[in-house]
């Protein structure tokens, strides 16, 4: 075959002799669609569509995990967009303002467009405060209606929590965190299982969750429409019920309009229709795996109908009442959306007609009646109005769709069907059977419900509840499991309680004897165990039931990870910056409380001596032994800033100590304590930088110099040399000077390759 040509790209912008011309913001059946439906006030018809022509303002929020947050509150506000808060943008709006909606000031929004922002001088602090902060996992970039969907999960502790389409992990970044709103920072009973069908998807996930260090989190791959069901406990026929779903959909994403400029001129009103199908599956699915009184929300980043009402009004309807739509319009403050509609129209792809019933189409095979509206008596009893639509100019955001629902009882097609509808059929009763074209015997089913009663050889009787046949374990298509591959992952594996790897390690931090070793796992079945991983009991009881029948790709925080040391032959591993979310309380041998100087000299200053260190620092670290170490700072006993307590990990060597974390943690803490310190931390990273350059300008030519560049004469260093290499390698990585280096929210699928993985 011969080499394809390559296709010209209508969509790229041409440069002129003054630059990039704007690419075309303008789709005449996009209008037309929706002028039609009327789910646009005529009166604000021009508002909206000016709102889709400006660009996105940036959205963040505030991470809500942990004991800093408000401290980061206190100095967001007072450091960074206190002048900002006074001034207005180019469209005469404030610079910066506080998201009314968002709880607790933790939503911020920045009214000035991306290009503003970066030849502005004034946000040039702003937006190293923004990389640096999402790099630590303080701060969230996230768009804004992105936002909405976890909140009315009404998510707490103890909750078993599904994300159903999850990649790239904002929303499932917001769950884990109200997960964790615990007393005192304790392990919540609950847990966050994520899933996305794209494998590469679900490792992009795994960057975004990991940032919080939870414990109680799953990251899994598999097709959302037909996601196995995850058993736990001891018995073979126990299945997990879900407390809270989020079932935020694939969609055409012409509610994205305003950053992903690409639709306007790809948009038709066939790919809402080609998308419904797969949209009422991953719905019915997740409907199967809700608790009996649980909530499901469904999400898109759609503005059509078909997509939004259509699926739930469908579902309803299939549910004969067992699920309801819940009104939600007062869990939310000062939110601006309209209300769902009951009522739309029908586009042909030219737009040339329009239909309001599936009675009155002809010649159009690609319409189903699922996609069309109920009667008006119907209507009344679904309560679509309590849908909500975000609109772009309501509160310059971008698009949103979202509808709660609640589970009240078994939805039909998992009742069993039996003519008492409970009883258990007789060992004596026969079964009816029915003959095949190949003389297969077969037992007499109707679709969506479940065998009868089997009888057995013992006489006994073999109870098959729908939930144990296609509704708990469904098998994809041929065509959905090609897209499943990717990389073999290796086991999970779980300490035994006699395991002898884990006596040095107690011993040698002072661990208490009760805890929970059998949570600690590894992924080397064959090889030495050089990274060990904590999750919490009700995480480790689904691995260890579904190993073998689900797809895990990440899970588990990282608390030890190995480095031997001749210098320190009790114990062959340190302990990880990640696991100290968990153990900084557990860690009683190793860990030493500094003072407010000592513990900024261990952060700003590469290998303090002992003697460098107060006199009770100094002494505290010669009466330990060399070793990984725990270094705390008590802010709630003090009255200086921060009133928080902070953790970071390190090496006690012969005479000197080490701090091992990276520069996003390391510039986080720096700036709780003082700006100042953060921004000489920056200045010294940069001149550390600018001398590696001049270094490798001047040797290039010459032979590589051994020894240890760093120069250091104790020799206490060599056994963490690989650390110490590790932690200055992720001190110089300080990515691209742009806001966009840390918008994780690419929340939005609308590519032509995402559309076929949808199966349409």
């Amino acid at each position: 075959m011969g080499r394809r040509r390559p296709r010209p790209n209508k969509n790229k912008r041409e440069r002129d002799g003054k630059g990039y011309q704007s690419a075309v913001k303008e789709n005449k059946l996009f209008e037309k669609y929706y002028k039609e439906l009327g789910i646009v006030p005529e009166e604000e018809w021009d508002a909206f569509m000016n709102s889709l022509r400006e660009p996105l303002p940036i959205t963040f929020r505030i991470t809500s995990f942990g004991g800093e947050t408000e401290e980061l509150k206190k100095l967001v506000k007072t450091e960074y967009i206190g002048k900002l808060l006074e001034e207005k943008s180019l469209s005469d709006k404030p610079k910066v303002v506080c998201l009314p909606w968002y709880p607790d000031e933790l939503g911020w929004q920045l009214n000035s467009s991306r290009q503003e922002v970066r030849k502005d001088a004034r946000f040039e602090k702003l937006k190293t405060f923004l990389l640096q902060e999402t790099e630590s996992g303080s701060i969230s970039r996230q768009e804004a209606v992105s936002m909405i969907p976890p909140m009315l999960m009404d998510v707490k502790p103890h909750h078993k929590v599904l994300d159903m389409c999850a990649a790239p992990g904002s929303k499932t970044a917001q769950l884990i965190e109200y997960l964790h709103n615990t007393p005192d920072n304790e392990l919540p009973e609950g847990y966050v299982v994520a899933n996305d069908v794209d494998n590469k998807r679900c490792y992009l996930m795994t960057h975004q969750v990991k940032r919080l260090n939870s414990p109680c989190c799953a990251i899994i791959n598999h097709d959302a429409s037909y996601l196995p069901n995850l058993r736990y406990g001891d018995g073979p026929r126990e299945f997990v019920k879900y407390d809270r779903i989020l079932c935020d959909v694939p969609c055409s994403g012409d509610g994205t309009l305003r950053k992903n400029q690409d639709i306007w001129t790809k948009w038709t009103p066939n790919q809402g229709i080609n998308l419904h199908g797969i949209q009422a599956k991953i719905l019915k699915r997740g409907l199967d795996l809700l608790e009996v009184g649980g909530r499901l929300v469904y999400s898109t980043c759609s503005l059509n109908p078909v997509e939004d009402e259509a699926v739930i009004a469908g579902m309803l309807q299939k549910c004969e009442g067992s699920v309801e739509l819940v009104d939600v319009s007062e869990e939310i403050k000062n939110l601006k959306y309209t209300p769902g509609i009951s009522q739309w129209k029908m586009m042909t792809k030219d737009g040339s007609q329009f239909f309001s019933d599936y009675e009155s189409l002809s010649n159009y095979t690609h319409f189903q009646p699922s996609m069309f509206p109920p009667t008006k008596e119907e209507s009344e009893k679904l309560n679509l109005h309590r849908c909500m639509r975000v609109l772009p100019h309501q509160q310059d955001t971008g698009g949103f769709f979202i509808a709660v629902l609640k589970k009240n009882s078994t939805v039909p097609w998992q009742q069993k069907k039996t003519p008492a509808n409970t009883e258990q059929k007789e060992p004596n009763q026969t079964v009816e059977t029915s003959t095949t074209n190949g003389g297969e015997t077969k037992e007499a089913t109707t679709e969506d419900s479940n065998p009868p009663g089997m009888e057995t050889e013992d006489g006994g009787t073999k109870k098959r509840l729908a939930e144990e046949e296609e509704d708990l374990n469904p098998k994809p298509s041929k065509q959905v499991s090609r897209r499943l591959h990717g990389y073999k992952e290796d086991p999970y594996i779980f300490l035994e309680d006699n395991d002898p790897m884990w006596g040095p390690i107690k011993n040698f931090y002072g661990i208490p004897d009760d805890f929970p070793r059998n949570q600690i796992m590894y992924r080397a079945e064959n090889s030495q165990r050089r990274t060990l991983y904590y999750v919490s009991s009700a995480i480790r009881d689904l691995v260890r039931r579904n190993n073998d029948r689900i797809k895990f790709i990440n899970l588990g925080v990282k608390v030890f990870g190995r480095s031997k040391s001749p210098l320190v032959p009790d114990c062959d591993y340190r302990i990880a910056q990640e696991g100290l979310v968990t153990m900084r309380n557990l860690l009683t041998k190793r860990s030493v409380v500094l003072t407010r100087d000592d513990f900024i000299l261990a952060m700003t200053k590469e290998n303090p001596m002992f003697k460098d260190f107060s006199l009770d620092g100094s002494q505290k670290f010669h009466k330990m032994d060399t070793g990984s170490i725990v270094l705390l700072y008590k802010g709630s006993d003090s009255a200086t800033r921060p009133a928080c307590d902070l953790v970071i990990c390190g090496w006690r060597g012969k005479t000197s100590v080490r701090a091992f974390i990276n520069s996003g943690l390391r510039f986080h803490y720096l700036r709780l304590f003082s700006e100042k310190l953060a921004e000489d931390l920056a200045i010294q990273l940069e001149e550390k930088k600018q001398q590696k350059k001049d270094k490798e300008k001047a040797t290039e030519d010459d032979e590589p110099i051994e020894g240890d560049p760093t120069g250091n004469q104790e020799g206490d260093q060599g056994e963490v040399e690989s650390e110490a290499t590790r932690a200055e390698e992720m001190e110089e990585g300080e990515g691209e000077d742009n806001v966009e280096g840390c918008d994780n929210d690419n929340d939005t699928r609308t590519t032509d390759n995402q559309i076929d993985e949808c199966g349409t």
